[in-house]
C-alpha cells in the first residue's frame, strides 16, 4: 500500500484507505469463490472446481508476490505465506484428484416390495 508523504493531506489519506478497501475486498472476494468451490466441487473430486481454483488463486498469489512482496511493500514472510498455503494446497488436491474417485450418484431408493 502507497505511504502519504508529510504535507499531502487528507487526499493522500483518503487514497490509501480506498486502496486499502479495494485490497481487502479482493481478498475475501476471491477467499469466499475459494471456500464455495472447494464446499461445492473440490470435496466431490470435481476436475471444473479443481482447475478453476487452481489457475484463479495460482495467479492471484502470482501478482500478489509481483505487485506487494517483490517492491518490498510487504514483508517476505508475510507475502510467502500465503502463496505457500496455495503450493500445499495445490500439491495435496493433485494427489486427491489422480487418486481418488468421484461421489457415487444418489440412488434413488427402491421400490418397496410386497
Amino acid at each position: 500500500m502507497a505511504v502519504p508523504k508529510i504535507g499531502q493531506g487528507a487526499a493522500a489519506a483518503g487514497e490509501l484507505e480506498a486502496e486499502s478497501l479495494m485490497f481487502f475486498v479482493c481478498a475475501s472476494v476471491f477467499g469466499a469463490q475459494a471456500i464455495a468451490i472447494g464446499w461445492f466441487c473440490n470435496r466431490v473430486n470435481d476436475r471444473f472446481g479443481y482447475w478453476l481454483n487452481l489457475v484463479v488463486l495460482g495467479l492471484i498469489d502470482a501478482a500478489f508476490v509481483a505487485v506487494m512482496v517483490v517492491p518490498g511493500h510487504v514483508d517476505i514472510a508475510a507475502g510467502l505465506s500465503g502463496p505457500l498455503i496455495w503450493v500445499v494446497a495445490a500439491a495435496t488436491s493433485t494427489v486427491a484428484i489422480r487418486t481418488g474417485h468421484p461421489s457415487p450418484a444418489p440412488r434413488s431408493p427402491e421400490p418397496a416390495q410386497t
